[in-house]
């Protein structure tokens, strides 16, 4: 076995990818494609087409109950194991046909699974069967990313900073790197590159709380607060505030992640019966829950991250994901930033789409597993030691 060979390509040599990312937002499937070669810091890739497909109604309602209530019968879960991998299926082809490229072109695929539960350094779970799916396009696919650094001692998590590694490494700036998704994940590179100095954990919520309160505002009919309006309606509560502010999470010192088990459904259903206690409008809980997102991104990176700047150096925070389109979040972010002296700016102005970021991180870190190269950050998971991350499956 120490002679297979995933693809019969070189490092050297570019390579057609596919990545599939789909977030603890359930809020569609990025899908991906890039020509990509090298490995590590020295990895290459150019972008071909990126698009975010919807996630077909049935499924996502049954991906949402599931989560929500978590529970489900064992046919449930056998069930939509291989719908899930169907709907990334139907991406791909989807995003061949975009580019007007044909799949036969396609080296390999790489998926991150939607996330069900995870309990840090125990167990996780992703469905969405990478066998199943190598099948369906006739290809390799890796996936199953999260395992094997949890079997070295690590949390799972974060997955991205060995992308932020690969992108961010050579700018010679203290670097800091903010992703708002469902959840938000802060990365620290360090000015020198050094690779076991990377720092890197969950914040707390992101979008989370914000898009389940915009649902029960809307009666469904929005999903996330477009471009803060019902924010800007509203007045922060002092009292929620303190409330949110008082989670044990963010007292924790990393490596840590956390998701749904602690900021889902079941924490903002506690919200908003506190909030109908103190009388305030769902607006005015919005805002509040708003100011909160932002105060855990800006609270972390002053308790763990910015304390062990060099003085005088020059200090980055380079934003991606959905919650930075988020004007009120953005704003908040900056304003906190500019006190300590560090420069908020969106992925984009310096070359990386914060659309896309997810669906390449999973590409880049399958691509290092097909040329059996590490890809977790130890001093990020806290696992005892680097690993090859991710399953190959071939047709």
């Amino acid at each position: 076995m120490n002679n297979f060979q995933v693809i019969n390509k070189p490092e050297s040599e570019y390579k057609l990818a596919a990545g599939i990312m789909t977030g603890t937002s359930i809020d569609g499937i990025d899908t991906l494609l890039v020509k990509i070669k090298g490995t590590g810091a020295e990895t290459q890739y150019e972008e071909v087409g990126f698009e975010n497909f919807e996630i077909p109604d049935k499924l996502k309602r049954k991906i949402r109950s599931i989560i929500s209530k978590k529970e489900a019968t064992l046919e449930d879960i056998c069930l939509i194991n291989y719908e899930i991998s169907a709907a990334y299926r139907d991406a791909i082809l989807k995003i061949f046909d975009l580019c007007k490229l044909s799949i036969n072109e396609l080296d390999f695929a790489a998926i991150s699974g939607q996330t069900f539960f995870h309990i840090p350094k125990t167990a996780t779970l992703q469905l969405g069967d990478g066998s199943y799916l190598a099948n369906l396009i006739n290809k390799p696919v890796i996936w199953n990313f999260r395992a094997s650094d949890i079997a070295a001692g690590g949390q799972g998590a974060p997955l991205v900073p060995y992308l932020d590694y690969i992108l961010f490494s050579k700018l010679k700036k203290e670097t800091i790197t903010l992703n708002i998704g469902g959840i938000s994940n802060i990365t620290h590179i360090p000015s020198d590159g050094d690779f076991s100095k990377i720092k890197a954990f969950d914040c707390g919520p992101g979008n989370m709380i914000i898009d389940r309160l915009v649902i029960e505002h809307t009666g469904g009919l929005k999903t996330f607060d477009e471009d803060a309006k019902f924010a800007d309606e509203g007045k922060i509560s002092d009292e929620i505030l303190t409330f949110l502010k008082s989670h044990s999470y963010l007292l924790k010192m990393p490596p840590k992640s956390t998701g749904r088990e602690e900021f889902g459904d079941d924490y903002t259903e506690r919200l908003i019966a506190l909030s109908k206690k103190v009388g305030i409008s769902m607006p005015d809980l919005i805002r509040t829950a708003t100011e909160f997102t932002a105060f855990c991104i800006s609270d972390a990176i002053k308790r763990f991250i910015f304390r062990d700047f060099p003085n005088n150096c020059e200090a980055q925070l380079i934003c991606a994901g959905g919650g930075v389109k988020n004007p009120l979040l953005y704003k908040l972010l900056s304003d906190e930033m500019e006190k300590l002296k560090i420069k908020t700016m969106h992925s984009e102005e310096i070359g990386v789409s914060a659309k896309s970021k997810e669906a390449l991180l999973m590409i880049a870190l399958a691509n290092e597993t097909i040329y059996k190269k590490t890809s977790n950050v130890p001093s990020a998971t806290g696992a005892k030691k680097a690993v090859i991350t991710g399953t190959i499956s071939i047709a």
